[in-house]
């Protein structure tokens, strides 16, 4: 059995003192995935497959090409990454996540996460506190995005069909995609819901700005009548 870690966005929490116990346990894993253009910042596309035991992962994933290697195979000759690279011509990604982490250093990325978080939470603070929502994901959240109904006039979405949450949240996406803002909507519990993800950029006034785009959206789809307990942020 091959125990393997999907570490691609929240792996990069290994480099925030404040976030890196969301990783505990992942050093009993065999092998953990990294993708560091999802969180850090670094162009696409960085990821990585990594694992402590190259014999295992070479007996794993090694095609023994004879068109290309000639070399001795022992299983102890680990050396040449190419026989065991699933994706050998592809362009090194191991360089864009070198040069970035040279330019900010180690203490860079931790503040970048640190802040992603922050961020995450500003906007999960906002949603809570406004009636007219109602917040899906934990408080607080576990990673960097935030999930959310529009719930107007303090009546929870789970007094609405599905249908009806779902249509309400895609009207109000359209508006706000118009706006400026690239804000998705995802399959929730009742209909699709509002999934809201930060990054390391984003900026206090950002979130606050779409918080207050939010609300106006919601009055423009349902109307003022059903949004009243809602008063506008900023």
């Amino acid at each position: 059995m091959w125990l393997h870690v999907d570490g691609s966005w929240g792996g990069a929490v290994c480099f925030s003192a404040r976030h890196a116990h969301r990783l505990d346990g992942c050093a009993l894993a065999d092998s953990v995935t990294l993708t560091p253009h999802k969180m850090l910042g670094v162009p696409m596309t960085c990821s990585f497959l990594l694992t402590g035991d190259l014999r295992a992962f070479r007996a794993a994933n090694a095609l023994r090409a004879g068109y290309l290697f000639h070399g001795p195979e022992s299983p102890d000759d680990v050396w040449d990454l190419a026989d065991l690279t699933m994706q050998c011509g592809r362009r090194g990604d191991a360089l864009k996540l070198a040069l970035s982490w040279v330019y900010y250093g180690a203490r860079g990325f931790e503040r970048a996460v640190d802040h992603a978080f922050d961020m995450a939470l500003r906007l999960t603070a906002l949603v809570r506190a406004d009636p007219c929502f109602e917040l899906v994901s934990p408080d607080p959240p576990p990673c960097l995005q935030v999930c959310f109904y529009y719930a107007p006039g303090r009546r929870a979405a789970a007094a609405a069909a599905p249908d009806e949450n779902t249509a309400r949240t895609r009207a109000m996406v359209q508006r706000l995609v118009a706006r400026g803002f690239m804000v998705d909507f995802a399959p929730g519990p009742r209909g699709s819901m509002f999934r809201v993800v930060v990054n390391c950029q984003t900026l206090c006034g950002t979130v606050d700005g779409l918080f207050a785009a939010l609300q106006d959206v919601g009055r423009e789809v349902c109307g003022a009548d059903d949004t009243e307990l809602s008063p506008r942020t900023g």
